[in-house]
């Protein structure tokens, strides 16, 4: 068993532990990341990379948004903290949130405005219609150059590599991009990465942290750190988990998160006495599930000439809500109607209009209907009979919905908001009659974006016991810790956004 000995062990190369990783070096730490996978970036690879971080600068005009606004708008979501930890961690996020923009700006990082991304929940006082939420904008891959020659391994260490991210010559997903940013910044930085490494349990000496070992394809390290960082994600792709902890049924291939969330951080910070806090939450998002693999439905959900139903073949919720909401609202239904899964029903205008999980507008492909995993039928009674669905059930909620199209109102859920088109006349655009052969049902499940329970952390992300003390030198982030936004979404962006927020408090906390 081999020792080694740095300041920093980060667990977990994602986006959040990349980015620790590069702020501690910054401060003169020495720092190790290890990653169970052969890929840095986790579940943000493969995500749109939205950060909403309240309060910044960069993507409004100056004064155009501010901490009190954004605390204001948490309060009128969440309501007032539990207690006073949970008050001074949503403090700490407001705070630190336009701090954390500056410091990617400062780095480098090219951030802007997400195009049409508000607040969740835009007629709450403090929200906000735009500037919150950001994207960092695309990075050309050969500027990470050789990263395996930029690295300077600590003496006695094996040679260590950074990930060769499967991007082309220049990302153009957000996501991506952010990953190759702080890949690019860590590997410039002197940061030491190894892949394939997992982190098999914390050491202790006494009521401390002081590292972990580390089981990699050479062997297993001792790696002695003064502080460990546990950011190697939530529990959304542990089934064995997710059957324990969240609402049933529920099913690991509806998760949207990476592999890598396993559960693993939470494993090892209750092998050493962490508290845990809201296991029963998750980021929830209505999905589709093609080929075994989840594809978010927000946008076809919102579109016109489609509606959500019930096994009865009724509609219970607003299609345009939050993902969050629609999701949660799945689960209340069920109580009572099956509704896990619901049929999301469209005619033609909607599938030849709407990109639907993994198929552009216009393009079903013919095995995904011989699959089952989309049913086409030429009229909705042959739906319903295609899908099980209640026949006069659906039939009556599509001549009603039929006719609150027409009318431009959804009387019963109060779907879309009216807007005014170019002659001044009063629409809503999420409105549309479902009566354009032929017509097409998917199931919807209520997926989620990963877990949003996880450790209890302070202010400063250190790592909690259930007596309320602090386990000395152990950190953690969303999503191995806890999320502070439980009951809502507050906007696109807010899980990556409070983990990045939350490695940044842990590596620049004072030094225990």
């Amino acid at each position: 068993m081999t020792d080694v000995e740095v300041d920093l062990l980060v667990v977990g190369g994602g986006a959040a532990g990349l980015l620790a990783a590069t702020a501690a070096r910054r401060l003169g730490d020495t720092v190790l990341v290890v990653e169970r996978t052969g890929l840095a970036g986790g579940a943000t690879l493969d995500g749109d990379g939205d950060l909403w971080l309240p309060g910044n600068q960069l993507g409004a005009k100056a004064g155009e948004d501010s901490r009190e606004a954004a605390s204001d708008y948490l309060e009128s979501l969440l309501g007032q903290p539990v207690d006073e930890p949970s008050a001074a961690r949503r403090t700490a996020f407001v705070r630190t949130a336009p701090k954390l923009a500056k410091w990617l700006a400062s780095s480098n990082v090219p951030l802007h405005a997400a195009r049409g991304a508000a607040d969740a929940y835009p007629e709450l006082p403090g929200a906000r219609t735009h500037g919150r939420v950001l994207q960092v904008g695309p990075i050309d891959r050969r500027l990470l150059g050789d990263s395996e020659d930029a690295l300077t391994p600590e003496v006695g260490l094996l040679r260590t590599t950074f990930a060769r991210l499967p991007l082309p010559r220049r990302t153009t997903g957000p996501g991506e991009s952010l990953v190759a940013h702080l890949l690019h910044r860590a590997s410039a930085n002197g940061v030491d990465l190894w892949l394939n490494a997992t982190a098999t349990g914390l050491l202790t000496e006494g009521d401390r942290v002081v590292g972990a070992t580390v089981e990699r394809e050479e062997g297993v390290t001792r790696v002695a750190a003064k502080r460990v960082l546990l950011a190697a994600g939530g529990f959304g792709r542990s089934q064995a988990l997710r059957e324990e902890y969240l609402p049933l049924p529920t099913d690991a291939s509806w998760s949207l998160a990476g592999a890598r969330d396993d559960g693993s951080g939470l494993s090892l910070g209750r092998a050493v006495g962490a508290a845990t806090t809201n296991l029963d939450e998750a980021w929830w998002t209505p999905v589709m599930v093609s080929g075994g693999r989840a594809y978010a439905l927000g946008p076809a959900l919102a579109d016109p000439h489609g509606i959500l139903v019930d096994a009865a073949g009724d509609r219970f919720t607003d299609e345009t809500a939050p993902g969050d909401q629609v999701a949660r609202a799945m689960y209340e239904r069920s109580r009572g109607v099956r509704a896990v899964p619901s049929w999301l029903v469209m005619d033609n205008r909607h599938r030849q209009g709407c990109q639907l999980g993994p198929w552009a507008a216009g393009n079903t492909p013919k095995q995904a209907i011989e699959d089952g995993e989309v049913v086409r039928a030429s009229t909705l009674n042959d739906l319903a009979m295609a899908t099980g669905l209640d026949r006069a059930g659906l039939l009556g909620s599509v001549v009603r919905f039929n006719g609150f199209a027409a009318k431009g109102n959804d009387v019963d859920f109060g779907r879309g908001e009216p807007s005014r088109d170019a002659k001044g006349k009063r629409r809503n655009a999420s409105l549309g009659k479902i009566d354009k052969p032929p017509f097409w049902a998917v199931r919807v499940y209520p997926g989620d974006a990963g877990s949003r329970g996880g450790l209890v952390t302070d202010a400063d992300s250190r790592v909690l016991r259930t007596d309320g003390s602090v386990i000395g030198g152990l950190y953690a982030c969303p999503g191995s810790a806890a999320s502070l936004f439980t009951g809502a979404t507050p906007a696109p962006g807010a899980a990556l956004a409070e983990s990045l927020v939350a490695a940044f408090l842990a590596v620049t906390d004072q030094r225990q």
